[in-house]
């Protein structure tokens, strides 16, 4: 997804929302030279848009307001290249917004099923009464960062030779921050958080929550195990889910990068689909997603439904900036601030299956 893409999409509020967060050198106008940051001074445009002015601060300022989204652009693209089931979430809008950094933990309640309705002549039927019971879950919202440098001396040379500015560390900063991002979800974080009475909650990952369906799958890299074989598993998987958990899908099937190959196999001799083309034709699959994140002998099958699944954001990938003492260093922070809210009903069903040869 590219910056322009990412800034369209409603997951940021435009280059004004992204100028406004950081100081930076005015290159024109009033301020030109000056640090400023972008505002909104609260008035509408002829066609009822937001007007934005700059504002003088207090503040040093290193980058400029084009050197500032060529880094966000960079950084963003990068990060969306290795963003797959964290990117399936915000793109089907299973995220919740926990408020900012101030929230460090995110609860939410998990209820049980009543009993049947029952079928009568008369609405004055005495009926059996019910009610459900609740309980309280929560994950704690951690940091993820990777802190970069760019040194002041290539900052200046990169405006004398007027070229852009080389932010390939940042890129790889992005590229660290969403891998762990990735591996967060799959597999969990080994870290806790309690809330004010002394509940303490953990990170669980698709691939050990304690309610998870599970299915012990074949080898699916090995050659001896055929396309009908591995979809034969992925019908079971599904089943697994709607007889045990109550969870009827569209489901996404995530993959390792080792089985990718065996998807675009054909499906049979002589066939005219590959593997990929046939689990995709089912009603049940919405999509198989390859994950280089997913270890090999591991497969998720998903139900991306906000009853089962969503990302608590408090921050998406962004940036932040500030000079070291001496002011010959530049140094940056990538980061995100979000966690994966896996649900379970409080009779612990679920919409995830997970699938291992262990």
């Amino acid at each position: 997804m590219s910056f322009e893409s990412f800034m369209n999409s409603g997951m940021a509020g435009g280059e004004n929302d992204v100028l406004a967060k950081r100081p930076y050198i005015a290159t024109n106008g009033r301020y030109a030279g000056h640090p400023v940051v972008t505002v909104n001074t609260g008035q509408l445009d002829e066609g009822g848009n937001p007007v934005y002015a700059e504002r003088p601060i207090n503040t040093n300022a290193t980058l400029r307001k084009d050197e500032w989204i060529d880094l966000e652009d960079q950084i963003i693209e990068a990060a969306r290249e290795r963003l797959v089931i964290v990117d399936d979430l915000q793109s089907a809008g299973l995220t919740y917004n926990v408020g900012g950094l101030g929230t460090i933990i995110s609860e939410w309640e998990t209820g049980s099923e009543i009993t049947d309705a029952e079928i009568t002549m008369d609405g004055e039927t005495v009926n059996n009464k019910d009610r459900q019971a609740f309980g309280l879950n929560g994950v704690p919202i951690p940091i993820i960062q990777k802190d970069f440098t760019i040194g002041e001396r290539m900052l200046l040379a990169s405006r004398q030779r007027g070229a852009s500015l080389d932010v390939t560390t940042g890129t790889e900063a992005a590229r660290a921050v969403a891998r762990k991002s990735e591996s967060m979800v799959f597999f969990g974080a080994n870290i806790g958080a309690s809330n004010s009475a002394g509940t303490s909650y953990s990170i669980p990952g698709l691939t050990t929550f304690a309610d998870r369906e599970t299915y012990t799958i074949s080898d699916w890299s090995s050659a001896l195990v055929t396309p009908e074989t591995i979809f034969t598993e992925i019908l079971a998987m599904v089943q697994a889910l709607e007889t045990n958990q109550r969870s009827y899908g569209p489901f996404n099937l995530y993959i390792p990068g080792v089985y990718a190959s065996r998807f675009r196999e054909d499906f049979k001799e002589f066939s005219d689909k590959t593997l990929m083309e046939r689990v995709q034709d089912e009603d049940s699959i919405a999509r198989v997603r390859v994950s280089d994140v997913l270890t090999d002998g591991n497969v998720i099958m998903q139900e991306m439904n906000r009853r089962v699944i969503d990302l608590a954001v408090a921050a998406d990938v962004t940036t932040v900036q500030w000079q070291s003492g001496s002011g010959f260093t530049n140094n940056f922070k990538t980061y995100a601030a979000w966690a994966p809210r896996l649900k379970s009903d409080y009779d612990g069903r679920c919409g995830t299956c997970h699938g291992s040869t262990a």
